[in-house]
C-alpha cells in the first residue's frame, strides 16, 4: 500500500492524482505519531505533509542529496526493507517554473516563511540564478531571513512566493502576511497553497494586475516524481500535464452572477447535469433555512438584513469544490461575497439586456414592481458585475448556443492562466 501522511488530510487532492497515475492502492493516513507507521514498514512508499517533512528526517537514514540539503523530506520509499528519504517538492517546483514560463534569472525574490519547504523553494531559486533572495518571517534562523516588520525594506522586489500555510483550507480567510501596496515592480505572485486554488494572497495580487499562480501544478509534479520512485518507471510529462488541467477544471466551481432573470439559474441546472458538478442556489438555499420565500422575508426585514443573511450563506458554500453556485442577482452588492466565491469560483456574468427583462411578467421579486426598478437596479449593479466577472456571456441568442460559448470561455480562461 502507498499513502499520505500528515495530521489534518480531508480535503487532500493526493489520492485522485495518484490514482489517475494509476496507482490504485494510495490511501490518505492521518496520524499524530509518524513513528509508528515507519516501524511498521506496512507502506511501500508514502508521502509527507504538514508537519512532518523534517520530522520524518528522525526515524530515517538514507536520503537523495536534494533531502539532505533542505532538511526536508516529503517522499519515502521502502527498499530492502528499510526506508530511503528524498524531496520530490525540488523537482515540483522546478517544474511549476518551467510550466508556467516564469522567468527567475536575476530577480529579486521574497519568500514568506522558513520553513522546511523554503529550503527547498531557495535551493532551486539559485539554482535558477536570482539575483537575491530574502525570506520574511516572524523568527530568523537562516542568514538569508528577515523579520515580517522590514518589509518596506524590500518593496522594490521583484517576485513573492508564499511557502507558509496562511490562508489554507480550512483556514481561508486567515489574515494576510503582508500587504502588496507598497511594492513598485511587483510582476508575480506565487502561493504554494492549492487549496483554495486563489487565496487572500491571489486574489490581493489580481486585484492589482499581478500576475498569480498557486501550488497545485506543483502538486501534480511532486506526485509524478514520487510515483516514478515508487514504481521504478518514468511518466510521460504530457500524461502529468493532462491530469493537472482535467483536475484544475474539476476543482474549480462555475459561479454564476447577474440580473434577476438573466438564466443564472437555468444555467447553472444545466451546467450541473452536463458536468456532474453539484448544484447550489444561494436564494433556494436561503428559502430552505428560513422556512419561508424570500418576498415574505422581505415583508417584515430590510434588503440590509437580507444581504447579511446572504453572506453567511455564501461562507456555507465558497469552500466547496467542483461546484455550480447561482447566486442571487444583489449578492455583488457585498464584495465579501465575490472575494470568498473567487477562491474556488470563476465567477461567470450573463449579462441579459436590462429593456428585456424589464419586459417579462415579473412576479415575486421584492426589489422589483416595475420597469422603472429594472433599469434603476441595473445602472446600479452592472458596473459591479463586470468588475466582478472573470467571465462575462452578452445574452442575446439561444441557451444551447451559450452553453457552448460558456464551455469556450471557461476553457480560454484557464488556458491564459499558463500561456
Amino acid at each position: 500500500m502507498y499513502g499520505l501522511i500528515g495530521k489534518n488530510l480531508s480535503h487532500s487532492f493526493s489520492k485522485e492524482i495518484h490514482e489517475s497515475f494509476g496507482n490504485k492502492e494510495y490511501e490518505l493516513i492521518s496520524t499524530k505519531n509518524i513513528g509508528e507507521i515507519i516501524d511498521s514498514k506496512n507502506l511501500l512508499g508514502f508521502n509527507v505533509t504538514i508537519p512532518y517533512k523534517t520530522e520524518i528526517m528522525k526515524f530515517i537514514n538514507k536520503f537523495d542529496p536534494i533531502a539532505l540539503k533542505t532538511n526536508s523530506v516529503n517522499t519515502v520509499v521502502l527498499k530492502e526493507n528499510e526506508y530511503y528519504g528524498y524531496n520530490t517538492d525540488y523537482y515540483g517546483f522546478l517544474e511549476l517554473i518551467k510550466f508556467y514560463q516564469v522567468d527567475i534569472e536575476g530577480k529579486n525574490i521574497l519568500i514568506l516563511g522558513n520553513g522546511s519547504v523554503s529550503n527547498t523553494i531557495v535551493l532551486a531559486l539559485n539554482e535558477l540564478n536570482a539575483k537575491s533572495i530574502v525570506r520574511l518571517c516572524r523568527n530568523k534562523k537562516y542568514p538569508e531571513d528577515d523579520l515580517y516588520q522590514n518589509l518596506n525594506k524590500y518593496h522594490y522586489y521583484d517576485i513573492i512566493i508564499n511557502t507558509t500555510p496562511v490562508g489554507m483550507h480550512p483556514n481561508n480567510t486567515d489574515e494576510l502576511l503582508i500587504e502588496l501596496d507598497c511594492f513598485t515592480k511587483l510582476s508575480l505572485v506565487i502561493d504554494l497553497i492549492y487549496n483554495p486554488l486563489r487565496t487572500k494572497l491571489l486574489l490581493e495580487a489580481e486585484k492589482r494586475n499581478i500576475k498569480v499562480i498557486n501550488g497545485l501544478y506543483m502538486l501534480v509534479m511532486q506526485a509524478k516524481k514520487a510515483h516514478e520512485l515508487f514504481f521504478n518507471c518514468d511518466l510521460p510529462i504530457n500524461l502529468a500535464n493532462k491530469i493537472f488541467k482535467k483536475l484544475l477544471k474539476k476543482m474549480y466551481n462555475f459561479v454564476f452572477i447577474g440580473m434577476p432573470l438573466s438564466g443564472k439559474s437555468k444555467y447553472a441546472k444545466l451546467f450541473s447535469d452536463n458536468l456532474t458538478k453539484k448544484l447550489y442556489d444561494t436564494d433556494q438555499e436561503i428559502e430552505d433555512i428560513l422556512g419561508c420565500t424570500i418576498f415574505d422575508y422581505f415583508q417584515s426585514h430590510s434588503e440590509e438584513e437580507f444581504r447579511m443573511f446572504e453572506i453567511e450563506i455564501i461562507k456555507m458554500l465558497y469552500k466547496n469544490h467542483n461546484s455550480i453556485i447561482s447566486t442571487g442577482g444583489g449578492a455583488i452588492k457585498k464584495y465579501i461575497n465575490i472575494d470568498l466565491l473567487k477562491q474556488n469560483g470563476i465567477i461567470i456574468f450573463l449579462n441579459k439586456n436590462p429593456e428585456e427583462i424589464a419586459e417579462k411578467n415579473i412576479l415575486g421579486r421584492p426589489l422589483i414592481k416595475n420597469k422603472d426598478d429594472v433599469l434603476r437596479i441595473a445602472q446600479e449593479r452592472l458596473p459591479l458585475y463586470e468588475k466582478a466577472c472573470d467571465i462575462s456571456i452578452a445574452i442575446t441568442r439561444d441557451t444551447v448556443y451559450h452553453i457552448n460559448e460558456i464551455k469556450e470561455k471557461i476553457d480560454e480562461y484557464l488556458n491564459s492562466q499558463w500561456s
